[in-house]
C-alpha cells in the first residue's frame, strides 16, 4: 500500500512538475526578496498558466538613469519655454525660476517614489500603491485612468510633436522666416503628421518587442546622444554673452503683467515637462538591485534633467531673439539658425527628433510593463501579461499600447490639444500617493523601508500637489463667462474616467459582481495569444 501510495504521488508530482517549479521559483523570488505586500505571492501566482514568464533583471543602474532622463526629456522642453516666458509675464529670471522650482517639486517626488519603490517592491507603479494605502478600487480607477488617458495621451502628444518637425523639415523649413513656419505648423495635414506619428510609435514598439536589452541598449544611446545635443544648443547661450547679447535679464524679475495665477499656470506647465520621473517604479522588477538602483537612479536621473532644463532656458535668453515675439513658431529652430545659420536649424532639427523618440521609447517600455503587471493582478485582461518566452518581452502589452496610441493620434489634431486632458489628472493621483506615503508611515512605522524619506518631503509634496489640482478654480474669475467650461476641460477627464471606472469595476473586477461575460473574453482572449505561441 505505501509503495501504491508513493507512485500514485510521483505520478502527480510528474503531471504537474513544470507549473510547480514555475511556481516555487517565482515564489521563493519573492520571498527573498521580502516584499512587503501580503498579497503580492497571490497576484503572481493566482493564474500561472497565464503568467509563467518572468521578465528578466535586466536594467542596471546605467539603464534605469537612462530610463528616467528619456522618459522626461522629451517634447516639453520644446514645446513650453515659450509658454512659460508669457504666463510669468515676460520675465527671464522669473521663468527660469519657475523651471528651477518644477525640478525641486520633480525631485521631491522622486524620492517619495524612491520610498515606495524600495519598499513595495513590485512593477505597475501607483497601481500596486494605491492599492495598498487604500483599496483594489483606487488601485484599478489609476489603472482605468492611465489606460484610457494618460498613457496614450501623453505618447500620442511626444509623437505628434516629433512628427511636426519631421515635416517641417520635409517643407524645406529652413529656407523660410518665423511667420512662414508658424503658418505651416498650422496647416500641416492632420493625416500626414498622423501617418509619420504612428510610425515614430511602431519603430520604438517593434524595437522594444524584439529584445528587452535592445530596448534598454536604445534608451540608454537615445539619453546620451539627447543631453549631449541639447548641451551643445545650450553653448548657443554662451555664443551670445560672448558677444555681450544678454540684455534681456535687465527685465524686472517680477515683470508689470506677471501674475500670481499665471506664475501657477507656468509652473503647471513645467511639471508636464518634467512628467516621467514616476515612471521608473512601473519596471520595478526589472531592475537590477533595486534597492540600490531605483534612489541612484532617480537622484542621478532627475539632477541631469534639471540641469538640462535649466541651462536650455537660460541659452535661449541669452541672444538677439525673444520668445513672445515668435509666437506659435519653431523658436529653437530659429534661434540655431540665428546663430549658426543653415547648420544650426539641421542640429536643432536633429536635437528634437532625438530627444522626442528617445521619450517615445522610454514610455513605451514604462508603460508597457505597466499594463503587463496590471494584467497580472487582474485589473486588465489577462492576455496584456504574456510574453514571448524566447524574449521575455511582454509582446500583447506593446501591441496594445501601439493600438491606443495610435487612436489618440488619430483623434488627436495637435500635440497640444490632449496637454490639458492628461495633466490635470495625473496629478490628481500624485496627491493620492503622497498622502496615501503618510498613512503608510503612520499605519505600517516597521514596514521594510530600505530607503526612508525625510518626513518634511512627502507633507510639502502633498500640499504642492494640492496646490497644482486647485489651480483651475483661481485662473479665471467666477463670473467670466468662460470659468465653468475651463473647469470642466481640466477636470472633465478625470471626473469622466472615475464615474464610468467605478461600476466597471464593480461588474467586471470585484470578485463578488464579476460578470461572467468578462472574464469569459478575457480567458478567450489569453488563450488565443497562447495558441499564438505567448506564454
Amino acid at each position: 500500500m505505501a509503495q501504491e501510495k508513493e507512485s500514485k504521488t510521483k505520478g502527480d508530482g510528474d503531471c504537474s512538475a513544470e507549473a510547480t517549479a514555475t511556481l516555487v521559483r517565482h515564489t521563493s523570488q519573492l520571498a527573498k526578496e521580502n516584499l512587503c505586500r501580503e498579497d503580492s505571492a497571490i497576484a503572481v501566482t493566482r493564474d500561472h498558466e497565464v503568467s509563467q514568464i518572468i521578465l528578466k533583471r535586466n536594467l542596471s543602474l546605467a539603464g534605469g538613469s537612462s530610463l528616467v532622463i528619456g522618459a522626461i526629456i522629451g517634447s516639453g522642453l520644446f514645446m513650453l519655454p515659450d509658454f512659460i516666458y508669457m504666463e510669468t509675464g515676460g520675465s527671464p529670471l522669473m521663468s527660469l525660476t519657475v523651471w528651477f522650482v518644477g525640478g525641486i517639486v520633480a525631485f521631491f517626488g522622486s524620492i517619495c517614489y524612491a520610498e515606495l519603490a524600495t519598499s513595495i517592491n513590485v512593477s505597475g507603479g501607483e497601481q500596486a500603491y494605491l492599492t495598498k494605502m487604500y483599496c483594489p478600487l483606487v488601485g484599478f480607477l489609476f489603472v482605468w485612468t492611465n489606460t484610457l488617458i494618460l498613457n496614450p495621451g501623453g505618447l500620442a502628444a511626444i509623437s505628434l510633436y516629433c512628427s511636426e518637425y519631421i515635416v517641417v523639415n520635409i517643407q524645406n523649413g529652413y529656407s523660410k522666416n518665423g511667420t512662414e513656419l508658424s503658418k505651416d505648423l498650422a496647416n500641416q495635414s492632420p493625416y500626414i503628421k498622423g501617418a509619420f506619428a504612428i510610425l515614430i510609435v511602431g519603430v520604438a514598439s517593434l524595437i522594444n518587442a524584439l529584445s528587452a536589452e535592445l530596448g534598454d541598449k536604445m534608451n540608454q544611446l537615445f539619453a546620451v546622444v539627447k543631453v549631449g545635443a541639447i548641451g551643445v544648443i545650450c553653448s548657443i547661450g554662451a555664443y551670445w554673452l560672448v558677444k555681450g547679447e544678454w540684455s534681456q535679464f535687465d527685465t524686472p524679475y517680477v515683470a508689470p503683467n506677471s501674475t500670481f495665477n499665471g506664475a501657477i499656470n507656468g509652473l503647471m506647465l513645467s511639471m508636464w515637462a518634467y512628467g516621467g520621473w514616476s515612471f521608473l517604479s512601473w519596471v520595478t522588477e526589472e531592475i537590477i538591485n533595486p534597492d540600490r538602483n531605483i534612489p541612484l537612479s532617480l537622484f542621478i536621473g532627475i539632477t541631469v534633467v534639471c540641469a538640462v532644463y535649466i541651462l536650455f532656458n537660460f541659452a535661449i535668453f541669452c541672444g538677439p531673439i525673444i520668445v513672445h515675439e515668435i509666437g506659435d513658431s519653431p523658436f529653437i529652430l530659429l534661434y540655431a539658425k540665428t546663430a549658426w545659420g543653415g547648420w544650426g536649424w539641421f542640429f536643432a532639427s536633429f536635437c528634437i527628433l532625438t530627444a522626442t523618440y528617445g521619450a517615445v521609447s522610454s514610455n513605451t517600455i514604462s508603460t508597457t510593463r505597466f499594463y503587463h503587471a496590471c494584467a497580472r493582478d487582474g485589473h486588465l485582461p489577462r492576455a496584456l501579461s504574456l510574453c514571448l518566452p524566447s524574449r521575455s518581452t511582454p509582446i500583447v502589452a506593446i501591441i496594445f499600447n501601439f493600438v491606443c496610441t495610435s487612436i489618440y493620434i488619430i483623434a488627436g489634431k495637435h500635440a497640444s490639444d490632449v496637454v490639458d486632458t492628461v495633466m490635470y489628472a495625473q496629478w490628481v493621483y500624485f496627491v493620492l500617493v503622497f498622502v496615501g506615503l503618510l498613512i503608510l508611515r503612520y499605519k505600517r512605522p516597521n514596514m521594510r523601508r530600505p530607503f526612508r524619506a525625510p518626513l518634511i518631503i512627502p507633507i510639502i509634496q502633498t500640499i504642492l500637489s494640492l496646490v497644482m489640482v486647485l489651480s483651475p478654480f483661481f485662473e479665471k474669475s467666477v463670473d467670466s463667462d468662460d470659468y465653468f467650461p475651463n473647469l470642466a476641460m481640466k477636470y472633465g477627464a478625470v471626473v469622466g474616467s472615475i464615474i464610468t471606472g467605478i461600476p466597471f469595476y464593480l461588474l467586471c473586477i470585484y470578485k463578488r459582481t464579476r460578470l461572467g461575460i468578462f472574464d469569459k473574453l478575457s480567458g478567450d482572449l489569453a488563450k488565443g495569444c497562447k495558441h499564438l505561441g505567448f506564454q
